[in-house]
């Protein structure tokens, strides 16, 4: 079951959250306290099975007509999980006049970067932080994310 993030789960979400970053944690998300703060700065939908968060997307506003994606994570891989919170997302930006979805992948994370072209985005531009470590950054129209996911459960 898909839902919005609720008050009572903000702390199992950022333990959810947490355990997801597979690479550096971001400056300021490093603490339970840090990552609870966060949500509040971000809308969340949320994975659960048994009442217990297993995946979440979380994201935010960039301008009029745009979100970015802030993360998004299944603690069980394989299962469909992240793609079925894309498709709410995709769902939810369609329903706001959503023109564009905004994310950035690390090109050190290939499984990452291929659950979004799988999701339908596209490379539209590409950034350092610091010498080595590239960021790739991505978008997709609503309805591109859709058609992609109805392509890939068939």
């Amino acid at each position: 079951m898909i839902e919005k993030l609720k008050e009572e789960d903000v702390r199992e979400a950022a333990i959810v959250y947490n355990r997801g970053l597979q690479m550096e944690i971001p400056k300021g998300y490093s603490t339970l306290d840090e990552t609870i703060k966060h949500f509040k700065e971000v809308r969340t939908f949320v994975y659960k099975e048994n009442q217990k968060i297993k995946g979440l997307i979380s994201f935010k506003e960039k301008s009029k007509g745009k979100i970015k994606i802030d993360f998004i994570c299944a603690l069980i891989l394989r299962k469909g999980i992240g793609k079925k919170l894309m498709m709410k997302l995709a769902d939810f930006t369609i329903k706001e006049n959503i023109d564009f979805v905004y994310s950035n992948v690390s090109s050190k994370d290939k499984r990452v970067m291929n659950f979004y072209e799988n999701c339908g985005f596209k490379i539209y531009g590409r950034y350092f932080s610091g010498k080595t470590f590239m960021l790739y950054r991505i978008k997709a129209k609503p309805e591109w994310i859709k058609d992609a996911l109805r392509r890939t459960s068939n």
